[in-house]
């Protein structure tokens, strides 16, 4: 059985196999160029297997035209059907030994590949994407990768249809022309038309001058249903023969027979009847004609080759058919297409923005034409609040999911897209952000990582009426927010990254780079407003005994709360860093030397764990830069230092 089936298999294969014409590949070449740019693998092919060898009909990247079956990555699991996903073909225990990933002809890692399978179930090849690094891709592309596959199937069905179509209208050409052959043959031949009559599967009808019936062949009795009586007057008795026009509306008048017609114009050429016999189908005839002379031109009858094309017609009527379903899978291709090539080029657009978050609302709000987006975060609190919009200047949305009711929050608590033609009559809407935002018609997609926990939520506003989302809108919004999950992570990380780079990891203060940024920023800022400034140096008092005699840990302890005990005696514009080891410097901008070491004094009085610290002040004056000022701070520190420390002394 299995045999059968492969021979089966490889038959559909040799049908749809297409021509050495670079036409014939080019829509195949457009498909691989979306697998790449779906799944950003820098190897993919489409690829027909026979019982011997793999031949790419058309690739991306580096590959032979055609591998030994045995070689071929595709050729494990194809006849399936089902997509086969390996993010690292070396963890595979069939692919790991195959030469394209052990390093004998390449090092793939990603190996994915969708069957491009007939409408009768037989598999023909794959649509297979390779990468020499090993990841994973996510659903989404698993989904375009599929869908592609099936484009790719849909091409090679309609290049078999197209052969097999012309192969119908050669074969009714030839017939037709046999048709004819034969009734040239009975003008010059009288002998030979009586056995030409007797075998053709072409029905001949001959009528003597006055279009009396004079004979008809098996053929032509077939499909008329009756005997020729001699003589029998066929323009009188066009109904009983069951006569009528093509689309079988009425009868033949006389004057349409196409016997009369020969008759009375020489020739008649492709007449189509249709033949409605009682008692069985109607049959649809072609009817080619024309007289019959004597020597002396004297016209002795006519005719006419009755070809039955019912057959044909319906073959036609099905080419039609697939034509137009063609033609219409092929303008969803491009549309498909198009919204493939946008949604890369709005991806690729995220990916590299430096404000990802801005970048995420306009390629929404472009690629699903709408008036305005925004994007929601919760914060530390909870909230859901605005962290980036496009076409809504000034506005700024903060919703409680604890307090507040509005679609927003439904989109997101439910982890699901979320469209509504008519917004401002939907008893859940928020009034507050349907006024802020002039919304009619929006769509919220929940914007998840690793597709289950809510970051936030996406949302595209109309502010027209709009009845549906248009076709592939609601599938690439997903696709997108997929994207922003990854941005919005990537941002994230690095954002992180930032702070960590410049605050203290012990303290969470601004470290010693942080620090000379602010000074000098202050520094600036004083010397243009003409505002006081004061800087000042503070160092835990005997720190090293403490440490010493407690351990590390403890020591530890007490600069984190000696950091918090600090910055909570600050104004929001001061800045307090650590300068290193116990030592902490701080910014007072806006404060004299008086109000400086008040602000000291309450500081030193916060010192926790019944330790104390001493504090060395500096007023800024124009001309003097930051280091300046410190130096003057850290002698005042030195003095109180040797007077005993926990005092504060100016310079």
């Amino acid at each position: 059985m299995r045999g059968a089936e492969e021979s089966a298999r490889l038959a559909a294969l040799e049908e749809h196999r297409p021509g050495p014409g670079a036409d014939d590949r080019a829509d195949l070449d457009a498909v691989v160029r979306l697998a790449a740019a779906l799944t950003g693998a820098p190897v993919v092919s489409v690829n027909l297997l026979d019982a011997v060898r793999q031949c790419h009909l058309s690739t991306v990247g580096p590959l032979a035209a055609q591998t030994p079956v045995e070689d071929s990555l595709c050729a494990v699991a194809f006849r399936s059907g089902d997509l086969v996903h390996v993010p690292d073909a070396r963890l595979h225990p069939v692919h790991r030994h195959n030469p394209h990933v052990d390093g004998r002809l390449a090092s793939m890692r990603l190996y994915a590949s969708a069957p491009l399978v007939t409408a009768d179930g037989h598999a023909l090849g794959t649509l297979c994407v390779f990468d020499p690094v090993a990841r994973a891709l996510d659903e989404h592309q698993l989904a375009g990768l599929r869908d592609l596959a099936g484009v790719a199937a849909s091409l090679l069905e309609r290049r078999r249809q197209a052969r097999r179509a012309h192969l119908l209208a050669a074969e009714a050409d030839e017939q037709r022309s046999l048709a004819e052959l034969m009734m040239g043959e009975a003008e010059r031949r009288e002998e030979l038309t009586q056995a030409v009559l007797a075998t053709v599967d072409v029905g001949i009808v001959v009528a003597g001058p006055d279009g009396r019936l004079v004979t008809f062949n098996d053929t032509a009795r077939a499909m008329l249903g009756r005997d020729a009586d001699g003589g029998l007057d066929l323009a009188g008795h066009a109904g009983a023969y069951g006569l009528r026009t093509e689309d079988g509306a009425r009868p033949l008048r006389p004057e349409e027979l196409p016997l009369h017609r020969t008759l009375r114009e020489g020739s008649v050429q492709g007449a189509r009847v249709r033949i409605a016999v009682p008692g069985r189908a109607p049959v649809t005839a072609t009817c080619s004609g024309r007289t019959v002379r004597a020597a002396d031109g004297t016209v002795l009858g006519a005719v006419v080759a009755l070809h039955d094309v019912t057959a044909l017609q319906a073959r036609e009527a099905a080419l039609r058919a697939t034509h137009a379903e063609l033609a219409a899978a092929h303008e969803q291709l491009g549309a498909h297409a198009a919204r493939v090539e946008a949604l890369a080029r709005a991806s690729a657009a995220v990916a590299t923005a430096d404000e990802p978050r801005a970048a995420v609302c306009e390629a929404a709000r472009e690629l699903c034409g709408a008036d305005a987006a925004y994007l929601a975060q919760p914060g530390p609190d909870g909230v859901l609040a605005t962290t980036a919009t496009v076409g809504l200047e000034g506005v700024s949305l903060r919703l409680d999911p604890c307090r507040d009711t509005s679609l927003v929050l439904d989109a997101y608590l439910g982890r699901g897209q979320l469209f509504e033609p008519d917004v401002p009559a939907h008893p859940r809407a928020s009034r507050a952000v349907v006024e802020a935002c002039g919304t009619v018609s929006a769509v919220w997609q929940p914007v998840l990582r690793r597709g289950r926990e809510p970051v936030g939520v996406l949302a595209l506003i109309w502010r027209r009426r709009v009845e549906a989302l248009a076709p592939g809108v609601a599938a690439t919004l997903a696709t997108l927010a997929g994207e922003a999950a990854h941005a919005l992570e990537r941002a994230e990380l690095l954002e992180r990254l930032e702070r960590a780079a410049e605050h203290d990891a012990l303290t969470g203060l601004p470290n010693r780079r942080r620090w000379d940024a602010v000074a000098a920023a202050e520094v600036a800022r004083a010397a243009r407003t003409g505002a006081p400034l004061t800087f000042a140096l503070l160092d835990l008092d005997r720190f090293k005994l403490f440490n010493d005699t407690r351990g590390h840990l403890e020591g530890d302890a007490l600069l984190r709360e000696f950091a918090a005990a600090a910055s909570s005696c600050l104004r929001e514009v001061d800045t307090l860093a650590r300068w290193g080891g116990e030592e902490f410097v701080l910014a007072l901008p806006g404060c004299d030397e008086a109000g400086a070491v008040a602000v000291a004094d309450r500081i030193r009085a916060a010192v926790p764990r019944g330790q104390s610290c001493t504090v060395g002040v500096a007023r800024w004056s124009p001309g003097r830069s930051a280091a300046e000022v410190l130096a003057d701070a850290d002698a005042a520190l030195y003095r109180g230092k040797q007077a005993g420390r926990d005092a504060t002394v100016t310079c």
